[in-house]
């Protein structure tokens, strides 16, 4: 058994943005090399920033904050790699061949290898409102959703990618939200995954925050 992280470092001046724009800002408020006792830093940055997940909240307000999941949801003991190819500002219209324990399904487009290129922020491609409604109706075991590349909505197509975030996470929609986990690191083979953890920063009143996604492989 091994373990590799499935999410991305925050760095400051690297960390991709969606649009391209601005990025983290890091500040040494203690240095130790400057006579004080212990280094501390102080760092600014939006919550959708670098590898997170979008809860409910982010677009409805009766919808379940971040800080409000139990622990038990943020373990998939069922996930599913489904590879695709995707072309700049294009958009997946169908998922077929999802199974049904499937917890936690992860699209992986090779995208991430474009992450320090400005199409990764803005060329990105998306996936169709359709999409989540389909998968909201056929898989109710089905959490979440991650994808190695910048968000469901295409930076080309904003309106549909507003869409896209409401079919999956609309609390009033058929069965439960899905949860999108974007900005993931799914660089690696895959073939021996078996579970996956994620960690999101809990901060009371966001609607959704950066996390820590790590992968159990069998090999």
């Amino acid at each position: 058994m091994r373990y590799e992280f499935l999410s991305y470092a925050l760095a400051e001046g690297t960390t991709p943005v969606y649009g391209g724009a601005q990025s983290i800002a890091i500040q040494t408020r203690k240095s130790i090399a400057q006579g004080d006792a212990a280094n501390v830093f102080s760092f600014t940055m939006e919550n959708h920033w670098g590898t997170h997940v979008d809860a409910p909240n982010h677009f409805f307000n009766n919808g379940m904050k971040i800080s409000e999941y139990s622990p038990e949801f943020w373990f998939f003991k069922n996930p599913q790699v489904m590879r695709v190819s995707l072309q700049p500002s294009g958009v997946i219209r169908e998922l077929r061949g999802v199974n049904t324990r499937t917890d936690l399904l992860l699209i992986q487009s090779d995208w991430c290898k474009l992450r320090h290129e400005e199409a990764y922020v803005k060329e990105n491609p998306g996936i169709a409102p359709d999409v989540g409604f389909y998968l909201r109706k056929q898989y109710p075991h089905l959490r979440a959703v991650g994808l190695d590349w910048i968000s469901v909505s295409p930076y080309a197509d904003r309106q549909l990618g507003r869409l896209t975030h409401r079919a999956f996470l609309d609390p009033d929609g058929q069965n439960a939200p899905i949860l999108l986990i974007e900005d993931m690191n799914l660089s690696m083979e895959l073939a021996s995954l078996r579970e996956v953890a994620v960690f999101p920063l809990r901060i009371e009143a966001l609607d959704s925050a950066p996390c820590t996604a790590v992968g159990l492989f069998s090999d």
